[in-house]
């Protein structure tokens, strides 16, 4: 890695025991609307990510813990990767209430 490809890891606001949350946010200077929805039918969250204009960029993508989120789409937008952390939490899946404290919405900055 060069010096100059230093990314960064940015964690995304999001709360717990909130099953439809939205906001508008920057990444990589790109300004995006993000939306966490939890899937009670399944018992999962899911992540969209849209332009500010609406236009969809991904829908409803299943939200695993600990793994890439989006770089199997190869997305020039966002240029940077989501990833579901687990915070030591000892769950074997994220449930309603993980979200933003057992497990961390983290984006990794391309740049």
């Amino acid at each position: 890695m060069r010096v100059n490809d230093m990314a960064t890891v940015l964690k995304i606001p999001v709360d717990a025991g909130i099953a439809d949350q939205q906001m508008n946010i920057t990444l990589d200077t790109i300004p995006l609307t993000l939306r966490v929805t939890w899937n009670e039918l399944a018992q999962y969250w899911t992540l969209s990510l849209a332009k500010r204009d609406g236009e969809a960029i991904l829908s409803n993508i299943k939200m695993v813990k600990n793994t890439p989120l989006i770089r199997r789409y190869q997305l020039s937008t966002p240029p940077g990767e989501f990833i579901f952390m687990d915070n030591y939490s000892g769950k074997e899946r994220p449930d309603f209430y993980s979200l933003g404290n057992d497990h961390q919405l983290l984006y990794r900055t391309k740049y």
